[in-house]
């Protein structure tokens, strides 16, 4: 049974608390739904990046609509890992230390406030998961199509289930990620079956986003069989998996200028985006390496060296 400080939960109870971050007098929402019926632990978390305002949205929502009478095992939703950046509208860093919470994992005991939230959600939450599931968005200065990322480095296993929670979603784009920081790839690693889901961007969302959002968490609870209830596609849905993504980041202090959209294909060669002086003249030109599909990009015009422009990837029809 899942238990984190003094929070135990009960067949058929819905129980909301706060869990104690390690050495650190922070506290973070945790609700979690038990359901009358035997069956795995899936932990679900938002606001790792606080500003990723949809992810927390869904994660509130659903904590509070799924029923316990309709759900085999557990749901644990960590509502807020970052609350202080969800609060005060911060993009990608824990304010407190200026850290990137997503690249603190597995974290220290003894370390800055990002370190600690991260041990404390691997120890209390990773260490009991059965599946994980970990909600994102495009950050106040993004914006993303709909897709999800599983982990490219864990055993053969947990990828292959992972896999599968991916291709669950419903989302048309699917990324096996190559990375190994990160929340869900750290608890992959370690043996949970995790993915990352990507939707909006902005610091804001609409009722229809949000709607998808929950149906495509839905949708993988359905597969896994935690809840009762059918998977839910959009029409016409044929899921494509990035083989090979591009990070592009600005090789100089400047202004972005994309020329492209999120979820819009290309052909190798054609021109993604613009970094120019204030003069004009351009300063870095983002041609595609390959045909492919545009997953997420800045919308922020002023753009520092080494800062996030474009992402893209290079896709393979799957049935």
């Amino acid at each position: 049974m899942f238990q984190t400080g003094t929070m135990k939960l009960e067949s058929g109870k819905r129980i909301k608390g706060m869990m104690q971050v390690e050495s650190h007098d922070l506290k973070l929402p945790v609700c979690a739904v038990c359901g009358c019926k035997e069956g795995p632990v899936v932990l679900i978390t938002a606001g790792i990046h606080g500003a990723e305002y949809i992810g927390i949205q869904t994660a509130r929502e659903l904590s509070k609509e799924l029923d316990p009478k309709e759900i085999n095992g557990t749901i644990v939703f960590l509502l807020v890992a970052n609350p202080q950046a969800a609060f005060s509208y911060t993009r990608l860093f824990v304010p407190e230390d200026g850290k990137n919470l997503n690249r603190a994992f597995p974290g220290k005991k003894d370390g800055s406030l990002s370190e600690k939230i991260a041990y404390t959600i691997e120890h209390e939450l990773h260490s009991q998961a059965d599946y994980y599931i970990d909600l994102h968005a495009g950050d106040t200065h993004e914006q993303v199509m709909p897709f999800v990322y599983y982990p490219g480095i864990a055993r053969e296993e947990v990828m292959e289930k992972s896999r599968k929670m991916a291709q669950a979603t419903g989302m048309k784009i699917r990324v096996k990620s190559s990375a190994a920081t990160g929340s869900y790839n750290y608890a992959a690693i370690e043996g949970v079956p995790s993915i990352l889901m990507e939707r909006g961007g902005g610091g804001s969302f609409t009722n229809e986003q949000l709607a998808s959002y929950k149906r495509d968490v839905v949708n993988v609870l359905s597969a896994l069989g935690v809840v009762s209830k059918d998977r839910e596609e959009e029409k016409d849905n044929i899921q494509n998996e990035v083989v090979n993504a591009v990070y592009t980041d600005s090789l100089a202090e400047g202004f972005w200028h994309p020329a492209k959209q999120p979820g819009e294909w290309f052909l190798k060669g054609d021109l993604l985006g613009t970094v120019e002086d204030v003069w004009g003249t351009p300063l870095q030109l983002c041609h595609a390496e390959f045909d492919g599909i545009v997953l997420y990009e800045t919308t922020a015009m002023g753009v520092r060296e080494g800062d996030s422009l474009i992402a893209y990837g290079e896709c393979r029809q799957l049935s």
